[in-house]
């Protein structure tokens, strides 16, 4: 008997705190100085007596609040970040491509000596498929970000792209730990979310850096100017195990200065500025792999580097008969300039890298190979924050050869996400673009090129984010 009446007790009680927790209650927007704006009012649940409190609390008072950020996805989060320091959101984006190639060119010979056959292509996939997560946690000023990154050319597997905990001392100063791109060239590191057409420029993916595990530093210095810095296990480093490196760090250093203005996230026009914009800014890195040929394996960055005519640097004959490379040194910098001005815009950059002090398994004819490029991207909004149309330019020009890139493409924007009540999507779009590949100099599953491409490139992507 006393059972029972102890289980109906219970029973009766669950009941009650469910019906104090069934109702939503709506919140004002929290303070935003902490969080971004809000694209809808978060519904915030009231809590079971006792739960999320502490003595003296108002049991039905919430200390927690879910809902949904554009372009941050769902969250939960103190209602108050300085008692509360914890939230979370996750947000997900997918890129659905198709990829068409029409070969000018059956073959192609390179610097090793290796015939390889120009093929033409004809294919769906999936190019990146993330799931972000984001947020602070113990402290208001340290935050985290996640990347789950999986695409049809990763033979569908999902691994970890970036995870970073980065603590923001104040504007100027802000410390990051983890895995993220190393600090150099413009458009490598303007989120993917926000290119001009499909994806990177081709000059872009010859010269850029990569993601890497270390340390940076990054911060704005007022006045526009702003800056970051990463010291890593290299410029390209991430897909490596811990015993494969050798005893040296990449460096690498960005700064970028908007005159007239915030010049934005993107490089397009996407906010009609009624006045203009400008940004210009440098880049530079350094990367040193020591000989490590006892190892078994190449190390340091050269499987990934390639020379002007897209033969890898760590392939043997790529410099002379029978050597392999096994160290260097790697110096690069450029210089970026854009603008933007009532929906047409205009980003620019200019690219320099020099691979010094090799030396190989066997001779070879060169001590150090000097290649320079550049792209260029321009065009206009004929349909405001709806419909662009742009055309690019990129080259790259070595002792090994010289490549070029010319596209042009269009975006329609389709999202409805909006900041302030204003619309302000810059990430659900439609893409198609054009462009004719006269010798490519890198392999880059990301922008569908092949090392020795000659042909037309086709492709149309849908890009789908929150």
């Amino acid at each position: 008997m006393v059972h029972r009446l102890a289980s109906a007790a219970l029973a009766l009680l669950l009941l009650a705190s469910l019906a104090v927790a069934e109702e939503p209650r709506r919140l004002p927007p929290p303070n935003k100085a902490s969080v971004v704006d809000d694209a809808v009012t978060p519904t915030v649940y009231q809590p079971l007596f006792g739960v999320a409190c502490e003595p003296g609390d108002d049991p039905l008072t919430p200390r927690y609040e879910v809902g949904a950020v554009f372009d941050k996805g769902v969250f939960i989060r103190g209602v108050d970040p300085q008692r509360d320091p914890y939230s979370l959101y996750v947000g997900a984006r997918l890129q659905l491509r198709h990829t068409g190639f029409t070969r000018t060119a059956d073959e192609w010979t390179d610097s090793a000596g290796n015939t390889r056959e120009v093929r033409n292509r004809n294919n769906f996939d999936a190019e990146r498929v993330r799931i972000n997560f984001q947020g602070t946690a113990v402290d208001p000023n340290l935050s985290y970000y996640f990347i789950l990154d999986g695409d049809s050319d990763g033979q569908s597997n999902v691994d970890m792209l970036f995870y970073a905990f980065t603590y923001k001392f104040d504007d100027a100063l802000q410390l990051r730990v983890g895995r993220w791109k190393a600090a150099s060239d413009r458009e490598w590191l303007v989120s993917s979310r926000f290119l001009t057409l499909a994806d990177r420029s081709m000059a872009t993916e010859y010269f850029r850096s990569g993601i890497t595990d270390g340390l940076w530093l990054l911060g704005d210095l007022g006045d526009g100017w702003r800056y970051e810095a990463s010291l890593s296990n290299g410029l390209r480093s991430s897909t490596r195990r811990g015993f494969e490196y050798d005893d040296n760090l990449g460096v690498a250093a960005t700064i970028y200065h908007d005159p007239l203005g915030d010049f934005g996230p993107d490089l397009i026009g996407y906010a009609c500025s009624p006045a203009p914009l400008a940004r210009y800014g440098a880049s530079a890195a350094f990367d040193k792999t020591d000989d490590r040929s006892d190892a078994g394996f190449p190390l340091g960055d050269n499987n990934f580097v390639t020379i002007s005519d897209g033969t890898q640097l760590s392939e043997v004959g790529a410099l002379g008969p029978g050597a392999r490379v096994v160290s260097d040194r790697i110096m690069k910098a450029s210089l970026d300039f854009g603008m933007k001005y009532r929906g047409w815009f205009m980003s620019s950059e200019w690219f320099f890298r020099s691979i010094q002090d090799i030396s190989a398994t066997a001779p070879i004819f060169v001590s150090q190979i000097d290649d320079h490029g550049y792209r260029l991207d321009t065009g206009v909004f004929i349909v405001p924050k709806r419909l662009d149309v742009i055309g690019r330019v990129s080259h790259v020009s070595g002792p090994f050869g010289d490549s070029y890139e010319y596209a042009a493409g269009s975006n329609y924007y389709w999202g409805s996400g909006t900041t302030d009540g204003k619309l302000n999507d810059r990430i659900n779009k439609l893409t198609f673009d054009v462009t004719y590949v006269d010798g490519s100099p890198v392999t880059s599953p990301l922008n569908d090129m092949v090392a020795g491409d000659r042909g037309v490139l086709f492709r149309t992507q849908v890009q789908i984010g929150f």
